[in-house]
């Protein structure tokens, strides 16, 4: 069986019901929150300089 982005979605989105269901839904959203922080950030750092020129048009487009 191979393993592709639609079987990844799903575990993700099943252990995150999961989060909902035994914790604080405060508490899940937080840390959803600053996961995707985190990772926006990292890929941001990692990124070459033709992604940083993309994501300043892409922010120049929603604020200004």
């Amino acid at each position: 069986m191979r393993i592709n982005a639609r079987i990844i979605g799903s575990l993700v989105g099943f252990i995150v019901a999961l989060f909902f269901v035994f914790f604080n839904w405060k508490v899940v959203l937080l840390v959803l929150g600053l996961s995707l922080l985190g990772y926006l950030f990292g890929l941001y750092v990692d990124a070459g300089e033709q992604v940083k020129r993309k994501l300043r048009e892409l922010f120049s487009l929603f604020f200004s």
